[in-house]
């Protein structure tokens, strides 16, 4: 057997001698109760344990010890012991010899038992079998908060004529008979609901004077006590909900939940703070934020500690779902905008700045400077002109031509605005929207490009129209010089001194009547250089032939 102990040879000496006569002298004592007791309590004390308790095995119930006398509370007497739940006890009689736990939580022999006895019952547990004639009367059981070693063989001795000593008073007396008949009449879950009633007595004081409610709960969720603060939150009065479980009060999909806060609660968990509805009797609901303490968790009971927060709720709320808009409406936003803190973090990068920059938000956020996003220098220049009053007021940029850098390193012409965030008069962060201005470059400069080509096009037309008009009003007074110039010639001797003169005169209104007939097939808008940086119309380039 893993966890039994040795029994060792006989420790002798004053201090053991001393033992014997204190536990003969408490076991004849006139109230068979309180010598049990005191008789435990030596025996605590002499092998170094925290407790001891001695228990009587009953007859008629082979699976039930009941508690005769514990050292460390008078109030236990005819409690009854489920042996199935304390394994060290039944191995104990079982075998006959005493059995040692040096660690309760590990323990292979307690099993299922190991968590509740470690926590309830102590570190380290030794189990002496109370024998008369080898046949079991019941058992010695000593607990130890602090780890303890097995006792040295003289020490083992030595306790097992004590618990000698033991058996053969619990053998003398009718005590047995005694706490058999009166424990018929004592139930553990009784025993239990006055130690759990003690104990809240205690914090009643303190529940009372709390400003939060306070609810106490067995184990099953059942309520047990309820201050003043917790009737006048819930509208219920004590007595009313005093006995019914607290799960009643709340909504029905909220219940089951509740069940697994207060079994965890129970069993020691230490809980974080959570919110919970609540069924009042006024029918409006309301929400209270909850904490949970363990203080009474040795006596299977939970604290519950409630405020209303119905309007902070509220109120976080509202502003969970402003925050929510605000942030779907820079999403949303074509122009790019971002936010940084004083030290150049990047706090928001909306969809539009992610199309202007050609970064992705998760790139940037918390990762790049802000004066990354711009041509060297041109942050500082920035901030100089937020903190200015020139620019639209101190703390304000209004929109304004600049350049950022893109991610491929491209200078990208936008339109920004900019302003500084304060927060009780301290700068804190900064934020800038920026209107990306490529495509109204591109639009502006095809704009300008097709009012060229209309105003070329209006030119020409002008031409074309004032060539029509000179070619029609010249050609009629040329007509008229050419024939009366040939009149002469014809009547002209081949001598006559004037006719080289007339020859002339009609050479040159022919080739006049050439240009006239050149401006009147002008079509386009083409010049030359003339005299110094002087232009004109390029007939020969201007006219369709």
């Amino acid at each position: 057997m893993d966890d039994a102990a040795q029994p060792g040879a006989s420790a002798g000496g004053d201090r053991f001698f001393a033992l014997i006569e204190q536990l003969t002298s408490a076991l004849s004592h006139g109230d068979p109760i309180e010598g049990f007791r005191d008789a435990a309590s030596r025996i605590a004390a002499h092998f170094g344990y925290s407790r001891a308790a001695v228990l009587a095995l009953a007859d008629d119930e082979p699976h039930t010890l009941y508690v005769v006398a514990a050292s460390d509370d008078p109030t236990v007497t005819r409690l009854p012991v489920d042996l199935r739940k304390y394994p060290e006890l039944d191995e104990a009689i079982r075998s006959r010899e005493p059995v040692f736990v040096a660690d309760a939580a590990t323990s292979a022999l307690l099993g299922e038992h190991a968590d509740k006895a470690a926590r309830y019952g102590g570190r380290s547990l030794l189990a002496v079998p109370l024998l008369a004639d080898r046949r079991p009367l019941g058992c010695l059981a000593l607990r130890s908060h602090e780890g303890r070693a097995p006792l040295a063989e003289g020490e083992g001795a030595s306790l097992r004529l004590a618990a000698q000593l033991v058996a053969v008073a619990l053998r003398g007396g009718r005590v047995i008979d005694t706490i058999r008949e009166q424990t018929r009449r004592v139930s553990l879950a009784s025993y239990e609901e006055q130690r759990r009633l003690r104990a809240i007595d205690q914090f009643r004081d303190f529940f009372e004077s709390a400003a939060d409610g306070m609810v106490v709960v067995d184990e099953a969720g059942i309520v047990l006590h309820m201050n003043r603060a917790a009737e006048q939150l819930s509208g219920y009065s004590r007595d009313g909900l005093r006995g019914r479980p607290l799960q009643d009060i709340v909504p029905e999909a909220q219940r089951a939940g509740l069940a697994e806060v207060v079994a965890e609660a129970a069993s020691g968990i230490h809980l974080a703070g959570f919110d919970l509805e609540l069924v009042t009797t006024s029918g409006e609901p309301m929400r209270v934020s909850v904490s949970t303490s363990t203080a009474l968790a040795e006596h299977g009971a939970v604290v519950f500690a409630f405020r209303d927060v119905t309007l902070a709720r509220a109120l976080e709320d509202e502003l969970r779902k402003t925050k929510d808009f605000l942030e779907r409406l820079i999403d949303a936003a074509i122009d790019g905008i971002i936010a940084a803190d004083m030290q150049g973090r990047l706090l928001v990068f909306n969809p539009g700045a992610e199309r202007v920059f050609g970064y992705a938000a998760e790139e940037v956020l918390g990762k790049l400077p802000v004066w990354k996003l711009y041509p060297d220098g041109v942050a500082r220049q920035i901030m100089a002109e937020l903190r200015a009053s020139a620019h639209g007021g101190v703390g304000r940029l209004e929109p304004s031509r600049r350049e950022v850098r893109a991610k491929n390193g491209d200078l990208i012409p936008v339109s920004l605005a900019a302003s500084i965030i304060y927060e009780d008069g301290r700068e804190v962060g900064t934020v800038g929207i920026f209107g990306d201005l490529r495509d109204r470059l591109r639009i502006e400069q095809s704009l300008a490009q097709a009012q060229e080509r209309l105003l070329n096009s209006e030119k020409q037309a002008v031409i074309a129209e004032l060539a029509g008009t000179t070619a029609h009003e010249l050609n009629q007074p040329l007509t008229s010089v050419m024939g009366y110039a040939e009149l002469l010639l014809k009547r002209m001797s081949a001598e006559d001194g004037n006719r080289r003169a007339v020859e002339i005169v009609l050479r040159e209104a022919e080739r006049m009547a050439e240009i006239v007939r050149k401006i009147g097939r002008i079509t386009r808008y083409q010049v030359k250089e003339y005299v110094g940086s002087t232009n004109i119309l390029d007939l020969d380039k201007s006219t369709t032939e």
